[in-house]
């Protein structure tokens, strides 16, 4: 994979841990004569703006075929709701017109995801920060930062509170908010593709939709690593194995900057209107995929000291590099370094 992208995927020695589907089922699986004639398979595809990639593993080509060719449709789907660089799709329509009649399952899924985030977080994960995209891409157009009394207009349209949703329409009840959902939709896109490829009978795979899941084991019986790449550059990165059923999702401020030292970037605080300063990278493990990639959004917004209570109230575990280079951990609930 692309060295420029925010997480690296390999495998090394190791057990992983029970998961979802439960350790009894997962060491019979292994052991079957099944996983004796594994075939691996991989799609590469551009979604979200991005390259995605997934690799799964299944004894019969043809189900296995199918799985993928069903994971491809299930991430078209996501990109057909959630995805701002399709102006088509149902949140693209929902900013212009500032509401939306009959949102999908998926779609009010990931919205009421987000507003449960944002109301536990205090406002600290806000989809609605689009209108302080726009001004800041186009301050960056013009070479410039975006000036104090432009950021206190923005300011006045996010606000999570003010985004209505039911299973009938979803309203913006302001004129000139918007949403963004780049801080979720690609979580909750690993999530369904893993349920998608398990439907189909998949109990291996690595799936990376720009946050990354994983099922089962990697080629040769071995365990997925995935690694964060440092902000900083060369080869200071962090690399661990994730326990079976387990996701993990990486924020950075190292490809999305609007200044060349990165101290404004597309991370907003939705309280300022600007970038938090604490942090320059924030990977997140967790069940969900989803809610990994909206927490780091929140622990961006997290000074030091404060990290390792939000992970526990979370139950997550995070890695985190500051703005120096240094990493930190203080968590190791799932981790196996």
């Amino acid at each position: 994979m692309s060295t420029t992208r925010r997480q690296y995927l390999g495998w090394g020695a190791g057990t992983l841990l029970s998961g979802m589907a439960g350790q009894g089922a997962f060491t019979a699986a292994l052991s079957s004569p099944c996983a004796e004639r594994l075939v691996w398979r991989e799609r590469a595809l551009i979604g979200f703006g991005t390259s995605l990639w997934l690799r799964a593993a299944h004894c019969h080509t043809d189900r296995l075929e199918l799985a993928l060719d069903e994971a491809v449709k299930a991430i078209r789907g996501v990109e057909a709701d959630m995805s701002l660089f399709n102006p088509d799709s149902a949140v693209s329509r929902l900013n212009r017109e500032g509401v939306l009649q009959q949102p999908s399952a998926q779609l009010l899924s990931v919205l009421s995801l987000a507003q449960h985030v944002s109301a536990r977080s205090r406002g600290a994960f806000d989809v609605t920060v689009q209108p302080l995209w726009h001004l800041w891409s186009q301050a960056h157009a013009a070479g410039k930062v975006a000036e104090k009394h432009a950021l206190q207009r923005q300011l006045a349209l996010v606000n999570w509170r003010a985004l209505e949703i039911s299973p009938h329409a979803v309203r913006l009840n302001a004129k000139g908010m918007g949403v963004s959902l780049n801080g979720i939709a690609q979580g909750y896109a690993a999530d369904l593709v893993r349920s998608v490829l398990q439907s189909h009978g998949v109990m291996h795979a690595v799936v990376d939709t720009g946050e990354t899941s994983t099922l089962g084991q990697a080629p040769g019986a071995q365990a997925w690593r995935l690694g964060i790449e440092s902000t900083k550059g060369g080869g200071d990165k962090r690399s661990l194995s994730l326990p079976q059923g387990l996701a993990m999702a990486t924020s950075s401020d190292a490809h999305t900057s609007f200044t060349q030292d990165r101290l404004h970037h597309h991370i907003f605080d939705p309280y300022t209107g600007d970038s938090p300063r604490y942090w320059s990278s924030v990977s997140v493990v967790a069940p969900s995929c989803a809610l990994a990639d909206a927490l780091t959004k929140v622990f961006f917004m997290c000074p030091a000291q404060q990290v390792a209570r939000v992970a526990h109230a979370w139950q997550v575990d995070v890695v985190l590099q500051d703005k120096r280079g240094k990493w930190w951990s203080p968590t190791q609930l799932f981790l196996r370094g």
